[in-house]
């Protein structure tokens, strides 16, 4: 009898370290999970904030160039990136790339229908695919370098902030009344 006492001791023993070792396993499993997500979520936010800082001085040296051009005006939207890299303005080719991964030249573009005379809440600068010089309005925007949860965009008053899809529709592209909204139509 001690014999079978002893085996079925061992069972249960056994069969309690199976459920044991099953739980600690799924435990395991969902802090793993875990972890991959917070990562993940703190790989999104470190980009939003790489970007935002990136167009914030983008905005600066926008208004700079508007200083001290004495015209009043930003660069011309074709040649926005080579006037403010070309008048030291940026500070380097590195503010014109986002930390996207596998994008090149520069990932944002300006909206031709800013001046800095335009209301605060104008759109100036924003992300796109990459490419040099590049401007235009909404059908340019992308969401990609973001998971396509949203995307930085400088408004004129100088303000960075992160849009997201579901907002975009929102931002302002021109002036209402302006000559380029006349010229549009």
């Amino acid at each position: 009898m001690s014999e079978t006492n002893n085996t079925s001791q061992r069972q249960r023993r056994t069969g309690f370290l199976k459920k044991i070792l099953v739980i600690v396993v799924a435990v395991l499993s969902v802090l793993v999970v875990l972890g991959l997500m917070l990562y993940s979520t703190g790989r999104q936010a470190a980009r939003q904030m790489i970007c935002g800082a990136n167009l914030s001085r983008l905005g600066q040296a926008m208004a700079a160039y508007a200083n001290d051009t004495g015209r009043g005006s930003y660069p011309a939207p074709d040649k926005w990136c080579d006037l403010l890299l070309g008048g030291d303005y940026a500070g380097g080719k590195c503010v014109f790339v986002g930390p996207a991964p596998g994008a090149g030249g520069c990932q944002y573009a300006m909206n031709p229908n800013c001046e800095p005379n335009s209301p605060p809440d104008i759109v100036l600068l924003f992300e796109t695919k990459g490419g040099r010089n590049r401007s235009g309005g909404p059908e340019i925007l992308t969401t990609d370098n973001h998971g396509g949860k949203g995307c930085n965009v400088l408004f004129n008053d100088g303000g960075v902030k992160f849009i997201p899809t579901d907002k975009l529709s929102k931002l302002k592209w021109k002036v209402e009344g302006s000559n380029n909204e006349r010229n549009a139509k």
